[in-house]
């Protein structure tokens, strides 16, 4: 074996490269570099363990015991459990490097809190569980199509969505989806999956923000044990999504960015509720990572910007579920327009949350506005009345368009106020009080 050179320029050096609790030592027992997390478990600050002795150090019960020399003696890799001066127990393993003439010349000790173990053991075994399930899918999945579950877009915004979705799903590029919680990200993408020449591989989803930063890299790669295969190597010839990358950390970013710019054999689908440019703008998110994954965007826009697709889940929603409890439950046409003009910030989710309540709750076939959740319910002089038979869906979103214009300028004084609260601009709002302003002033009279 060739000699290891170690040498260090400096006592006073420190391996500014690694987050870990990593110290070197001579074969003597002297340390000679320390990271910059090295000595928290022990109380010590990095620059007071450098050119200390281990056994010193043992002798004043700060390591208990040194592992440098079991690992010099024995010259094989060593671990061992640590007892901190404040009784914390670490787990600490101990690595000889050798010189040329087969003797120990230096000790790299790296060593984790036991609580942080069982965290990432607890982790590891969820990933196993999940890893098992995506394999037994695996077949499955390349013998048919993905099941795409239902995809609600008939907004013009999501018409031109879909539009950019078909025409990236044919080009081998990686995607950005961005938009907020529930608006129909991770469905979008399934929908790009099974439109392009990935679609006979598997579609992996992976929960960025999940993965303890500590064992990130072996997730992808598949090093957790002999046996187990990483994201990278199940999601091979299919589509690999990554969701909520925009909680990674800048270190899980770096790890990313190296893995993902090497592998050739997936799609790759970024799935972010914050818009990457900003991140980017703020220095909390990679550029390299960032150039490396945004070669084509999507950005899908609030349901509450979605009036044609809030009628179209709403009335997916009470089909379904009237299904699913062989109920035949009906809107009045009141409830049916005062969903139409709520926000919805939690999008889909929070439309089919409400739908799927007051299906279940009401006690008769016609659900009213006094089954819908207190914190839903028009306020007195806001509930809207108006016949649907015979209206088409324009007329429908003009109707209450106008009706919340009325109710909004009831409430506050200026138009400025008022393009606040319903989240368009002034100049927006002015135009729409032009247009309506005949019917308003009657009903303000």
């Amino acid at each position: 074996m060739r000699s290891m050179h170690f040498l260090p320029n400096s006592v006073e050096e420190i391996i500014d490269t690694y987050d870990e609790d990593i110290i070197i030592t001579s074969r003597e027992g002297k340390i000679i570099k320390v990271t910059q997390i090295s000595g928290e478990h022990y109380g010590m600050k990095p620059s007071e363990l450098l050119g200390k002795s281990v056994l010193d150090l043992q002798a004043q019960g700060i390591f208990s015991p040194a592992i440098t020399p079991e690992v010099v003696e024995k010259k094989k890799k060593i671990v061992t459990v640590q007892m901190t001066p404040s009784g914390r127990k670490v787990l600490i393993t101990g690595i000889p490097l050798f010189n040329d003439h087969r003797e120990v010349e230096f000790v790299i000790s790296y060593s984790y809190e036991l609580s942080e173990l069982i965290v990432m053991k607890e982790y590891l075994q969820d990933l196993e569980t999940e890893m098992s399930k995506v394999k037994e899918e695996l077949a499955h999945l390349r013998d048919q199509h993905i099941q795409i579950s239902y995809l609600i877009m008939e907004s013009h915004s999501s018409a031109r969505a879909i539009k950019t979705a078909l025409k990236m799903a044919r080009l081998d590029v990686p995607i950005v989806i961005q938009g907020e919680h529930g608006v129909g990200k991770t469905s979008l993408a399934k929908f790009i999956h099974a439109q392009s020449n990935y679609s006979e591989g598997s579609f992996i989803e992976v929960n960025c923000g999940s993965i303890p930063e500590s064992i990130f890299e072996n997730a992808f790669t598949g090093q957790l044990d002999a046996k187990s295969q990483g994201y990278l190597a199940l999601s091979s010839g299919g589509t690999l999504v990554l969701k909520e990358i925009d909680q990674l950390t800048i270190a899980a970013q770096a790890i990313l960015f190296t893995l993902l710019n090497k592998q050739t054999t997936t799609r790759i689908i970024a799935i972010s509720e914050m818009p990457l440019e900003e991140l980017v703008h703020q220095g909390k998110f990679r550029e390299d990572l960032f150039y490396l994954l945004h070669i084509a965007s999507i950005a899908l826009k609030p349901l509450r910007e979605r009036p044609e697709d809030i009628e179209k889940a709403i009335s997916f929603y009470l089909q379904t579920l009237n299904e699913k409890y062989q109920y035949n439950k009906k809107l009045t046409d009141d409830v049916y327009i005062h969903l139409l003009q709520l926000e919805w910030k939690g999008n889909f989710r929070e439309l089919k949350n409400v739908i799927e309540r007051i299906v279940i709750e009401s006690e008769t076939s016609l659900i009213t506005f006094q089954d819908l959740p207190l914190q839903y319910q028009p306020l007195e002089g806001e509930q809207i009345g108006i016949e649907l038979d015979g209206q088409s869906l324009p007329h429908i979103l003009e109707f209450v368009e106008r009706k919340v214009l009325l109710n909004t300028q009831k409430r506050y004084k200026t138009t400025t106020e008022m393009a606040h609260v319903l989240g368009i601009s002034q100049p927006s709002v002015v135009r729409k009080l032009k247009k309506y302003s005949t019917s308003l002033d009657k009903e303000n009279e």
